[in-house]
């Protein structure tokens, strides 16, 4: 069982600007298959160590979408303050059981020659040295798991509207 949740900062764009962590991954694949598998909330079980991911509000998504996502014990709730359909979604942590202030990630996804590319970027606030950590820690998870999610995109090409 998790730890309660806190409340954490109602930050977005000006935070993320100040600071983020970034990667870049190229598909080979369009956008719009990258775009289905960001959606697919079991998909994000196969390429991050995330347990579970529920959409607590339906899709298509739009500003003010929120979702939980659980990663072992701990409980996540997220709120998208962006959201360009198909290009780009961004979110903040409403509340967790994790030792922060406030976190955003933000997933923009850009057409590419052969494909496209998948451009992250995230960062969180936590008690010194903790949220450069976590924020590394973030952008590490993401690094490694990118490869993972085309590999999961390639073996399953019909769920993500290939083929």
């Amino acid at each position: 069982m998790s730890k309660p949740l806190r409340a954490h900062k109602p930050v977005g764009e000006d935070y993320l600007a100040a600071g983020a962590t970034s990667v870049t991954h190229a598909f080979p694949f369009p956008p719009s298959a990258v775009w289905a598998a960001l959606l697919d909330a079991d998909a994000w079980t196969h390429w991050l160590p995330i347990t579970k991911v529920t959409w607590t509000r339906p899709l298509p998504g739009a500003v003010g979408t929120t979702r939980t996502v659980e990663v072992g014990p701990q409980l996540i709730e997220e709120t998208f303050f962006a959201w360009d359909e198909g290009s780009r979604m961004a979110f903040r942590f409403e509340s967790s059981s994790l030792p922060l202030s406030a976190a955003v990630e933000d997933y923009r996804v850009v057409p590419a020659a052969g494909g496209c590319e998948l451009r992250w970027a995230g960062k969180a606030s936590a008690p010194f040295p903790l949220g450069w950590l976590i924020s590394r820690q973030l952008a590490g998870g993401i690094r490694a798991g990118l490869p993972k999610l085309e590999a999961l995109i390639a073996a399953e090409p019909k769920r993500f509207g290939l083929g």
